[in-house]
């Protein structure tokens, strides 16, 4: 990771608040302050819906720019291209911005386009008076993205906002120098990220295809002696491990809440080892609810809504009623079974059902049938996916710790 230090100054702030916090050696004096409609031309996509073809012209939607993926794309005809170039015409060195939905979203385009796009997105023409890729990172800074936040209408669904609201935001301009080391730099830091983000992607398909191999038992382990594992057994879930509902103590009883014991939701299901609940309940609470204390190591298994969701518990706890959780017996490896879980999580969502919203029942769970090694293979198969996760995991680390030194960068390089 490259050191803040290592690229920038601390100076101290103008009167006027246009010298940024970091900045740096050899520039000085303040920014200047523009519209952004003053220096830049703002047009919107097509403001229908083209009729797909199979083959064609690219089509770019919000979606494109929120994934920063743009080879996947819907196509339209060379004749509606070519009416649209007419009205305005996407061009290396633009920047598109998403307007609705998600807003304030910012690719500048480092590629020979030759694409059309929707309404949601916003076209920032390139122009002398800036440099593009600079002006797409100072839209994604802090005092840019207040002010876009405060000319949306929130009040409509999608929330959006208008070609001439994002004109009237201020501007914050350095020299052309100043602005070209900045974005110079601030690319460096996004390649960095997206380095790292297809790191992870990788390692994730990689894990994909290593339990597809194994749970199919076409990649089979030997014992330390070198010796074959016993032959897999066809087992129920109920066979393997208790299967435990949750529950919900009144909410309105202060004396039910706000204990020492780990209470979770779904919603907090978001990692392999789950450790701290937002909410916590006391022994009164457990007592007289029909929720239930589960030993650590158990498999938190969301079962209502989001169908499939599965941590492990590091410690005792207890959930709401939105779970079936997996105690697994002695005779099994709870790392093993979580790992089946995620393998086979399309069969628990096949099974499940409801109008309002998807649920499986512990009944239903009991039935569903899985092969089976026997304790030592599956410990084997566990440590060896798990050193598969914690590469994954190291990963994931660096690159949220890239994403922060970004949001430092955006909060102090800009004014």
């Amino acid at each position: 990771m490259i050191e803040m230090s290592e690229v920038a100054q601390a100076t101290h702030s103008s009167p006027d608040g246009h010298i940024p916090q970091l900045r740096f050696p050899g520039f000085s004096g303040v920014w200047r302050e523009n519209r952004l409609g003053n220096i830049a031309r703002i047009f919107d996509g097509t403001h229908q819906t083209p009729k797909y073809v199979e083959n064609g012209i690219p089509f770019y939607s919000v979606e494109h720019i929120t994934a920063n993926q743009f080879d996947d794309t819907k196509y339209i005809s060379e004749e509606v291209f070519e009416r649209e170039n007419m009205r305005v015409k996407l061009e290396r060195e633009d920047i598109l911005m998403t307007r609705i939905g998600n807003i304030g979203m910012a690719k500048y385009i480092d590629w020979n386009v030759n694409a059309s796009f929707y309404v949601s997105l916003a076209l920032i023409k390139k122009n002398e008076s800036f440099n593009s890729k600079f002006l797409s990172q100072l839209i994604h800074s802090p005092n840019f993205q207040r002010q876009l936040w405060k000319r949306t209408i929130h009040v409509a669904f999608p929330q959006k906002i208008n070609l001439g609201e994002i004109g009237k935001c201020e501007s914050i301009l350095p020299t052309k120098p100043e602005q070209q080391k900045i974005a110079a730099f601030l690319t460096t830091v996004d390649n960095k990220i997206e380095q790292l983000s297809k790191k992870q992607e990788l390692l994730g398909e990689y894990k994909k295809g290593l339990m597809q191999q194994i749970f199919s038992q076409a990649i089979r382990f030997k014992a330390d002696d070198g010796s074959d594992f016993p032959d897999w057994e066809e087992k129920r879930l109920e066979d393997v491990a208790e299967i435990v509902g949750g529950g919900t103590p009144p909410t309105a009883v202060e004396k039910y809440w706000n204990g020492n014991i780990q209470w979770f939701t779904p919603t907090e299901i978001k990692s392999k080892y789950i450790v701290n609940s937002k909410r916590t309940i006391t022994q009164v609470g457990l007592d007289t609810s029909s929720a239930k204390l589960l030993p650590k190591g158990t498999l938190l298994f969301s079962s209502r809504a989001t169908v499939g969701e599965v941590g492990i518990a590091v410690q005792e706890c207890t959930t709401n009623q939105g779970f079936q959780s997996f105690i697994v017996n002695k005779n099994n490896d709870s790392e093993f079974l979580y790992n089946w879980i995620i393998k086979n999580k399309k069969e628990f969502i096949r099974r499940a059902s409801g109008s309002t919203f998807l649920e499986i029942g512990k009944s239903e769970i009991k039935k569903i049938k899985l092969h089976i090694p026997a304790l030592p293979e599956q410990t084997k198969i566990a440590n060896f996916l798990s050193s598969v996760d914690n590469k994954i995991e190291q990963v994931g680390k660096q690159l949220d710790e890239s994403k922060q030194f970004k949001k430092a960068l955006l909060q102090q390089m800009f004014v």
